[in-house]
């Protein structure tokens, strides 16, 4: 039965992972499972089967939503674009208070507020490069292959951080319909055999990062935690921000902007739900 329950966490997860502006990680804290699932992945051979069977739970679960939600997301943003985002921005902004408290509200330090700022520019920094659906078909194979290496390392570390959204970080650097085919394509094994250029340097990215990422997490959650959660703030802050705009950008009628308003409380709501 704890197996079951970590496969239905694990759905939660996986649509939080898949959603641009949900935090896969944050929503992991929320169920009590994250500080587990880091010890699991730190400590892995020290019980080696237990380790096996509640990370595997999650896996299921988690692959099981990425792959059955890509397809709903993708077709809300071809035909809602503006009720989507916004429901999408509405999510990140109930998760942002959840952040806060994690700092025990202790902001107003030099050395906070610096490690903010610097995370909050971060983002828009990621969005000078920002590559184009054109750019991408013209790319020759290696550069391909050091894209899809790329989208595993941000997978990987936004999977690990909570509080970031690895697909408002896709959105920011336009990869994000790439990423979404990729998922929808997982249960395709004649797909996956097919395009092995791709899924490989994808998954040496994803695993490394993950390695790598677990390491540095649980080394800064437990010696340098306000500092690591002023740094979670202002990458949510900044990703909430170059979003918003980003949307505004486009044209729209009153009936979208009156639903887009409608979105975004309901995914305020929902977001200020995940508060762990």
């Amino acid at each position: 039965m704890a197996y079951l329950i970590n496969i239905i966490k694990g759905c939660f997860i996986g649509i939080g992972k898949i959603l641009p502006g949900v935090s896969g990680a944050m929503i992991a804290m929320s169920f009590g499972i994250y500080d587990q699932a880091i010890h699991a992945l730190r400590h892995y051979q020290k019980d080696i089967l237990k380790n096996t069977l509640f990370l595997g739970s999650l896996a299921l679960g988690i692959i099981f939503a990425m792959v059955c939600c890509s397809h709903v997301v993708s077709f809300c943003l071809e035909h809602y674009y503006l009720t989507t985002m916004l429901l999408f921005i509405g999510l990140i902004l109930g998760g942002i208070p959840s952040i806060y408290h994690k700092m025990e509200k202790d902001i107003v330090h030099v050395s906070y507020l610096l490690i903010f700022f610097i995370s909050f520019l971060f983002v828009f920094c990621l969005s000078k490069f920002q590559i184009t659906d054109i750019q991408l078909q013209i790319e020759s194979p290696t550069m391909m292959f050091l894209y899809m290496l790329l989208i595993g390392l941000i997978d990987a570390f936004t999977m690990v951080i909570p509080g970031i959204s690895g697909t408002a970080v896709f959105m920011i650097l336009g990869l994000y319909p790439m990423y979404l085919s990729f998922i929808q394509n997982i249960g395709n094994f004649s797909y996956i055999i097919q395009s092995m250029g791709t899924f490989f340097p994808y998954g040496v990215g994803l695993l490394f990062g993950i390695v790598v990422m677990v390491w540095i997490m649980d080394y800064l959650l437990n010696q340098h935690y306000k500092i690591t959660y002023c740094g979670i703030l202002g990458f949510s802050t900044s990703s909430l921000l170059y979003l918003f705009l980003e949307t505004l950008s486009r044209n729209y009628t009153i009936t979208d902007i009156v639903a887009g308003l409608m979105c975004l409380v309901v995914g305020y709501i929902f977001g200020h739900k995940f508060d762990g």
